[in-house]
């Protein structure tokens, strides 16, 4: 990611957001790409800067709490509909009235609230590993937990509650090292004992969980995660998890109008699988698109051979996808 190409923008509620960027070519659209937890801008090195060669505008924030943006400590600024206008004041600052939203894992949950919040500035949404996330989904986590469980036989979230916790940030500094490991696993069918069921992952740091690193992520990759997170720290990150097991997020959607819970049907949408994640199952997201709900709107599904990290280990792929879709689906909106 050429560093000459970010700038930074304070939005109108005072914080201050810094994008990676580059205008669009020929007619283009312009790309707004929102990553996960714990990221930063960067991940989408192997993506962005691919369509940006290709003549599209790119729009690269580090997601609030990361990065070079502001990193405020109450869950309370992190839900999304603040964040969502956050996200518009860029777009405003860029001069782009509308835009692809791609979003991955936390991203996802994003790209689906700009569908909610703001459908007007959007054309097309894009889910990277997480699908689309319905209203509500996070109002009561005990159930959540129940119903992935027994969809797939063991807990899939039960990380958050050691990330909502007061311990998580000095355990995880203290074991920045594990945590690194454990977040980008060799082997990815390690996440279902050692980070998703409830107090595994708590465990997995305090024994300090070592192993190689998967072939998409180099040493020098490592040292850049480790060195990022040591000096930000994770209280801005962790605020992610805090305002859905604290409700915060729920609160702040039950004012969403029933019309706005869905995408726009005129709006495409593509849903990129990884199809060897055991946090967001690929069948999980099959099935959300694959609901009567979205029977009336354009969904194109691509399948990847990838852990949760498709972005890092299949990122020319998706940028290829992405630009196909765009060509062949989003093109026909535009015109």
């Amino acid at each position: 990611m050429d560093p000459s190409l970010y700038k930074s923008v304070k939005t109108s509620r005072g914080l201050t957001y810094s994008y990676w960027t580059s205008t669009a070519q020929d007619g283009k659209p312009t790309l707004l790409f929102c990553h996960g937890f714990p990221s930063t801008s960067r991940d989408w090195r192997y993506i962005a800067p691919v369509l940006k060669d290709k003549g599209y505008g790119v729009i690269v924030p580090d997601m609030l709490g990361y990065g070079d943006t502001d990193k405020p400590t109450d869950p309370a600024l992190y839900v999304s509909s603040k964040v969502s206008q956050d996200l518009v004041d860029i777009l405003d600052a860029e001069g782009i009235d509308k835009a692809v939203a791609v979003g991955f894992d936390w991203g996802s949950k994003n790209v689906s609230r700009l569908a909610s919040y703001h459908p007007d500035r959007f054309i097309a949404y894009a889910f990277l590993a997480v699908p689309f996330i319905h209203l509500g989904t996070f109002e009561n986590h005990d159930n959540l937990l129940a119903t992935h469980k027994e969809a797939n036989g063991y807990e899939t979230f039960g990380y958050f509650q050691f990330f909502a916790s007061d311990e998580a940030e000095t355990i995880i500094r203290d074991h920045i090292d594990a945590f690194a490991r454990i977040v980008f696993p060799h082997d990815p069918t390690i996440w279902m004992t050692k980070l998703t069921p409830i107090g595994a992952l708590k465990t997995t740091l305090l024994e300090d969980h070592s192993g190689p690193l998967p072939s998409y992520v180099t040493q020098e990759d490592l040292d850049e995660f480790k060195k990022t997170f040591l000096k930000n720290g994770m209280a801005g990150p962790l605020c992610w998890y805090k305002k859905v097991v604290d409700t915060i997020e729920h609160e702040d959607e039950a004012h969403v109008p029933a019309d706005h819970a869905l995408p726009p049907k005129s709006a495409p949408l593509f849903f990129g699988a990884a199809k060897n994640d055991y946090i967001s199952v690929a069948a999980f997201g099959y099935s959300v698109f694959g609901n009567e709900e979205f029977k009336e709107h354009s969904v194109t599904i691509r399948d990847f051979d990838a852990d949760h990290w498709l972005i890092l280990s299949k990122g020319s792929e998706i940028a290829r996808e992405l630009g196909s879709w765009i060509e062949g689906t989003v093109a026909k909106v535009l015109l």
